[in-house]
């Protein structure tokens, strides 16, 4: 597995259901778990690593810990109430912008035994769980951005993968 980087057209493209029982799922999970904290992400989603499928690996390394590994998910409440979230990406390495996102969300989605469960999720997790599936829908968190506050994530984005390479 490899990690996809912005401005691949997979990062925009829009996610197929997993059929129930597919029996590579689990192992594509148990693989994208293992990248999750080989490349310390909070968050992973199939299509940063070139799998169009409906899933998630997602562990936020709060105190327990707990993995989730999500097929199909999808939001099924999501509350009024906004917060602000600083959010930076795999496929973004470097850059963080300001995102608004819903402060708590309830997740329904299959685990990787394919039994229903759901999650109700707060803050940090709810902002996670929300970036991640938009990845299964070829958003972006910069599409979420206004077009000049998207202009500049991506100039400063651009700039700062240049300072990247320049110093190697």
């Amino acid at each position: 597995m490899k990690l996809i980087k912005y401005p691949d057209p997979i990062l925009s493209t829009k996610c197929a259901e997993v059929v129930n029982g597919d029996e590579k799922t689990s192992e594509i999970l148990n693989e994208m778990s293992q990248k999750l904290y080989e490349w310390s992400g909070a968050g992973l989603a199939a299509p940063q690593v070139g799998i169009l499928k409906r899933m998630v690996a997602i562990d936020i390394r709060e105190t327990p810990s707990q993995l989730y590994k999500l097929i199909n998910p999808q939001i099924v409440w999501k509350s009024e109430k906004m917060i602000e979230s600083n959010e930076g990406c795999l496929s973004l390495p470097i850059l963080r912008v300001e995102i608004l996102r819903h402060e708590s969300v309830v997740v329904e989605y299959l685990d990787d035994n394919f039994v229903k469960r759901r999650v109700t999720a707060n803050g940090f997790l709810s902002c996670c769980l929300q970036h991640e599936l938009d990845h299964l829908d070829g958003i972006l968190y910069i599409d979420r951005l206004s077009k000049l506050k998207k202009s500049r994530a991506i100039k400063k984005f651009e700039k700062l993968q240049m300072e990247e390479q320049g110093e190697k």
